[in-house]
């Protein structure tokens, strides 16, 4: 049965994919951002200092831990203790041709990923840990933190498309690359928007663009208690790279702890 929270989401949610102009641009806006990280490198080194807890970061679809080493990189200089996934690529190893098999997919790399907060969680003591998802990665981080949230500390997501996925560019381009031939008004959308949809006690931040050329900025946000949503400009395939992204990370992970927060 659906929430009236997802139900609701599912029937006012604008479906449409990204604007054209903003998925062809994608890759040349990714590069633009991506070479903009050496140049703030002086300005991203005076944010304040952390208070040494564990973040974890969680890939997108395709991606590994080597796609998130920027943010981890700085949340060192940061004085955090970042953690990689350390789960490989995120990718299934079979043929997604119907959303149950990605929901099957979820659910096995959920299971592997609870094992690995559960870990940090025991080498921490039992202090929670802040999860970082980007894309994908936010999907997990949303769901651990429904499922454990005496261990999650907060979860920051990176244009993570929490709404109905036909509002992706991806969608399509997936249905052609797995040979997908069940129509889209036959595939289970309901079962992905009610997973991300449950109420939560953990704080969520939602990072999101308005220009992200892959995932729509209208499935991109949440709504509810615990949650914050907060734009930025940035591609989606640079999420994880953008200085601006950087900075809001930043902002996020000093309002956790306020008091202690002095400049590296």
């Amino acid at each position: 049965m659906i929430s009236s929270t997802a139900a609701s989401i599912l029937d006012s949610a604008d479906i449409r994919p990204p604007a054209l102009s903003d998925t062809v641009s994608e890759f040349w806006r990714a590069t633009r951002e991506c070479q903009q990280l050496p140049c703030s490198h002086s300005r991203l080194r005076r944010l304040p200092r952390g208070d040494g807890h564990t973040v974890m970061t969680l890939p997108g679809y395709g991606g590994d831990d080597g796609s998130m080493a920027a943010i981890r990189y700085w949340l060192k200089k940061w004085n955090y203790r970042p953690e990689p996934w350390l789960l490989g690529r995120n990718i299934p190893a079979d043929r997604i041709s119907q959303m149950e098999h990605m929901h099957e997919f979820q659910e096995a790399m959920l299971g592997r990923i609870q094992q690995r907060v559960d870990a940090l969680y025991e080498e921490n003591g039992g202090s929670p840990i802040t999860l970082i998802g980007w894309s994908l990665g936010g999907i997990y981080a949303n769901a651990m933190a429904q499922r454990e949230p005496e261990k999650v500390r907060a979860i920051i997501s990176l244009g993570t498309p929490y709404g109905d996925p036909r509002g992706t560019a991806a969608w399509a381009i997936l249905k052609r690359l797995h040979r997908s031939t069940t129509p889209d008004h036959e595939q289970d959308t309901g079962h992905w928007v009610k997973l991300n949809s449950g109420p939560r006690s953990v704080p969520t931040y939602v990072i999101y663009s308005p220009c992200d050329g892959i995932v729509s900025p209208a499935i991109a946000k949440l709504s509810g208690d615990n949650i914050v949503n907060i734009p930025v400009q940035s591609s989606h395939l640079a999420f994880a790279w953008n200085p601006a992204v950087l900075n809001k990370v930043s902002d996020i992970l000093t309002s956790l702890h306020p008091t202690t927060a002095t400049n590296c």
